[in-house]
């Protein structure tokens, strides 16, 4: 095997990992002593419940002080490993750094927080209808990366997100939706939903399902998180790359492992090790650590992506008072400056009033016959989709039935999107409930 090599321009360092390397239990605890009693009691609860959890209220001290469209923000962590993607010259290299780009945005969304604060998982806040989270991030050679979300649904809760590099001529569109289960002494987070990657100089498109989730350590009062279950990129010109996220075993092994490999599959459907796939690539690594791609003829290794070897760019967020009303930060100000004075009550107060207001907005337009629709964001069902999209996700369907049938899509992307032949109008702006399973409801 030749010496190891990294996928793109990134330079990496050792392969040992010094930010995020040891995954175990964080050394501090959620749970401020005074409230260990509601703690146990609020587990009861959960313990017993039977629906989707999101539906029932979490206590203040076990908040994070951010809102769920925040977490979408990860997806423009390392925006240089975006960028780079528009620097392959074929399908083959192109999927390599979608791969490594798709890597790099794992560890800001699932363990960054865990990792750097040493405290344990806190649930975010859930995000009101229309809320919106908007973002920059600026690279010395790529320029801006912008991210815009916004909470399209309510019931099921789905948060739809758009991020460009308008220099560097990538761009990419897609939404998010969670139901959460206990299972044993974990808390199961099952993620719906895609992301679609576009480029100006391809008319190569790629698409992506999510991972599955994993909180471990919630009964100790010290939660991390784990990624679980297969995740797959499809591109519109025949390529695959298939990850399996692993949970470290009972009584052996590692945390945060995962393996996968791409490959050439010409046909319509995903079917497991099919006839006709051409297997190009292996991966293996640690999402929150190093990670690597070997290629199947030649044996040589490269670095996929290596947390440690460049931090993530700082993200750029305007004050609070420059915000509109239904920015992030602006609506969950007041919760938000409580929580980080551990005054819960204060918290717990302003949340409720939130929520009431939402209810009684819900309630003013259930009276008036209005239908509210996204001001960002439109939905669009494959069916009317450009073909490369429709056959991409129709492929990804047969795998794992998390894509959905549709997307939601910015309403002024980086460059028009091409619309399929039999397209008419698109198929309106609230989900269909055939295109999510998250049918239960949920509570702010």
């Amino acid at each position: 095997m030749s010496d190891t090599k990294s996928v793109g321009s990134a330079a990496s360092s050792s392969s040992n990992n010094k930010n995020g390397a040891s995954p175990n239990e964080p050394a501090g605890n959620i749970v401020p002593t005074s409230y260990s009693t509601d703690f146990m009691s609020f587990l009861k609860g959960v313990l017993s419940f039977t629906g989707d959890l999101s539906s029932l209220t979490c206590p203040s001290f076990l908040l994070n002080g951010i809102s769920l469209l925040e977490y979408g923000a990860h997806w423009s962590d390392y925006p240089h490993v975006l960028a780079e993607v528009t620097k392959a010259t074929d399908s083959v290299e192109r999927m390599k750094l979608v791969a490594r780009w798709f890597v790099s945005t794992l560890y800001g969304s699932y363990n960054k927080r865990v990792a750097e604060s040493n405290t344990g998982e806190k649930k975010p806040f859930n995000p009101i209808l229309g809320e919106q989270f908007l973002a920059s991030w600026d690279d010395p050679t790529y320029g801006e990366t912008t991210f815009t979300c916004e909470q399209v649904s309510h019931h099921p809760p789905v948060s739809a997100i758009y991020f460009e590099n308008a220099k560097a001529g990538i761009y990419g569109s897609g939404h998010f939706s969670q139901k959460s289960k206990f299972k044993g002494t974990t808390m199961k987070v099952v993620q719906e939903g895609r992301v679609t990657l576009r480029m100006k100089n391809s008319d190569e498109v790629y698409c992506l399902s999510l991972p599955s989730l994993n909180i471990c350590s919630i009964l100790s009062g010290k939660p991390f998180l784990e990624m679980s279950n297969t995740t797959f990129i499809r591109s519109s010109k025949g390529y695959t790359a298939e990850f399996h996220w692993h949970t470290k075993p009972w009584l052996y092994g590692e945390y945060h492992k995962f393996d996968g490999k791409i490959l050439k599959d010409t046909a319509a459907k995903f079917v497991q090790d099919g006839p006709g796939q051409e297997y190009l690539f292996a991966m293996k690594g640690k999402w929150v650590a190093d990670s690597y791609v070997v290629n199947q003829k030649t044996g040589e290794e490269q670095i996929l992506f290596d947390v440690s070897a460049q931090p993530a760019a700082d993200i750029i967020i305007k004050p609070v008072d420059q915000q509109s009303e239904l920015e992030s930060r602006r609506v969950w100000h007041k919760v938000s400056e409580a929580l980080a004075s551990g005054n819960y009550d204060v918290a717990s107060k302003e949340k409720t009033d939130i929520e009431e207001n939402q209810r009684q907005l819900r309630k003013e337009r259930a009276e008036a016959n209005t239908e509210w629709k996204p001001t960002l964001f439109t939905w669009i069902d494959d069916v009317d989709a450009e073909e490369a999209v429709k056959s991409s996700y129709n492929y990804l369907n047969s795998a794992v039935s998390s894509v959905g049938t549709g997307s939601w899509v910015f309403n002024n992307p980086l460059q028009p999107l091409a619309k399929s032949k039999s397209a008419s109008v698109a198929s309106g702006t609230q989900t269909p409930s055939d295109a999510f399973s998250t049918a239960q409801s949920s509570v702010l």
